[in-house]
């Protein structure tokens, strides 16, 4: 068993908007995300139950029909192959945990992540 550091774990520019942190588990993978004002990240959807927690700045979700605004300390949970996006209201870090782990990722089917179309939907994406 190993101590991570968050300042220790690679960041991967996504695009202008999203940078991404990864800590990869056996059978979940935990991710912190960076996200500037402004950014959105496209709906999309996947095999994993998504626990979402606002650390600081704010966002507004979209998931299946509703939408909310989270703010630093919310937190909610997105079941799995539920379509959502978010929209980001001013300077943004989320964790977000999945489980299963977020394979695809892997596999580069993150296009939603840094605002191509391609590949967007990730339903069926198998983990």
């Amino acid at each position: 068993m190993n101590i991570v550091r968050w300042d220790e774990v690679e960041i991967e520019p996504l695009s202008e908007d999203v940078e991404r942190q990864v800590v990869w588990g056996e059978k979940a993978n935990l991710t912190r995300f960076s996200l500037a004002k402004g950014g959105h990240v496209l709906s999309h959807s996947h095999e994993a139950e998504q626990f979402t927690w606002v650390v600081e700045g704010a966002l507004q979700l979209r998931i299946g029909t509703d939408v909310q605004v989270l703010r630093a300390g919310d937190m909610l949970v997105i079941p799995p192959h539920t379509e959502h996006e978010a929209w980001v209201l001013e300077p943004t870090v989320v964790l977000d945990f999945f489980a299963p782990r977020r394979d695809d990722w892997r596999e580069g089917k993150d296009q939603y992540l840094t605002g191509s179309t391609a590949n967007a939907n990730t339903r069926n994406a198998v983990t």
